[in-house]
């Protein structure tokens, strides 16, 4: 991880306000973007911070298997944005092979290394996680792009999702007996598995479907870019963001919508939705001009802000102060509920002062 000191992330605007200009310039910060990262981080930070079904707060617990709650948005968000950021990064500078494997490695590294903090066992270290999708992701995203033309890119995540479909749907989409389970179980090992469970939520073979979420910011960034500034441009995104939504639950009740398989549906549910998203930031920040500073504060340094924040609340867990702050929050009235919601509000304000630390000092920590 490197830290840089770079200039003030607010643009001008004046630049990209001409209606012949493009929404997203390539000598240009696009804010909408750094937003959409604040978000995610956002809710990953109160995803990971609370408890789980009952006690989480209004849905931000993952579905139990099929199905799908806002929680489960915010993962695929985030890969979103990775590919998003593709897209300008490569339209800045087109990337080598060698930084981009160096990148994907040093991402992957980081996750098993923050697996590995006590009081893990190592001979139970679970190799898989978030950084390390991540990292994978923007490996096999990075070769689509580099190496294929636009119309083999589209067809080559339609053959992922059509072929995942095909194969895993062949057999019975249970947590102890799926696909993707028996490779994780055969090529990690048991022990090395999520919770040595019958599969991996961030295992192997999903990885390729959680590559077309890459893809998916990827190509709505490169088409917004194309497009001049305005609310048309935004209208367009919400309409394919729409489409996509209705796809992917019509395409669930054939394939069932799954986050912890990544599935096919869930892969374009989950698009469709981050595409929702994108169009609403668009609109506010770059049209409309509404400052998204708080959350673009969080988004620029979101890795730092992530890592952080899982390290400090996994050692909270392991040495019993995350008990200890949940009985202390606990309410009559909402009881665990109330004490759950507080705790990670608490958890991402203290993560957002030292983004925004970082931010004033014009430190942004990157891979």
């Amino acid at each position: 991880m490197t830290a840089t000191a770079a200039r003030s992330p607010v643009i001008d605007n004046a630049a990209v306000r001409a209606p012949a200009a493009p929404a997203v310039s390539s000598s240009t910060r696009f804010r909408a973007l750094d937003v959409l990262r604040g978000i995610a981080i956002v809710g990953m930070i109160l995803v990971n911070n609370q408890g789980s079904g009952a006690h989480a707060f209004f849905g931000m617990s993952h579905a139990d298997w099929n199905g799908w709650n806002p929680a489960d948005l915010v993962f695929p968000l985030f890969l979103f944005v990775v590919g998003g950021s593709m897209a300008l990064s490569m339209a800045r500078r087109p990337p080598t092979l060698a930084r981009v494997v160096r990148r994907a490695a040093l991402l992957f590294a980081i996750g098993l290394a923050m697996n590995a903090i006590p009081p893990v066992v190592l001979a139970d270290l679970r190799i898989m996680g978030v950084l390390q999708r991540i990292g994978l992701a923007y490996l096999l995203g990075s070769l689509v792009f580099m190496f294929l033309p636009e119309r083999r890119q589209w067809q080559v995540g339609a053959l992922v999702l059509l072929g995942y479909a095909a194969v895993v749907g062949l057999w019975p989409i249970r947590d102890d007996f799926s696909l993707p389970g028996v490779i994780d179980r055969s090529l990690l090992g048991q022990a090395h598995v999520y919770k040595n469970g019958g599969y991996d939520p961030e295992g192997l073979l999903s990885t390729l479907t959680a590559t077309v979420s890459v893809l998916a910011g990827f190509w709505a960034v490169t088409w917004l870019r194309r497009q001049s500034l305005g609310v048309l441009a935004a209208r367009r995104l919400a309409i394919a963001g729409l489409a996509l939504v209705v796809a992917g639950q019509a395409w669930g009740l054939v394939f069932p919508i799954n986050k912890r398989l990544w599935t096919s549906s869930f892969v374009v549910l989950m698009a469709g939705l981050s595409v929702l998203v994108l169009a609403l930031c668009y609109w506010l920040v770059e049209v409309r001009e509404v400052s998204g500073l708080a959350l673009e504060i969080l988004g620029v340094n979101a890795l730092a802000v992530y890592i952080g924040s899982e390290i400090l609340t996994a050692q909270l867990k392991a040495h019993g102060w995350r008990v200890w702050l949940y009985d202390h929050l606990y309410s009559p009235h909402l009881g665990f509920l109330l004490g759950s919601l507080i705790y990670a509000l608490v958890i991402a304000g203290l993560w957002w002062l030292m983004a925004y630390v970082l931010w004033k000092k014009r430190v942004f920590i990157k891979v």
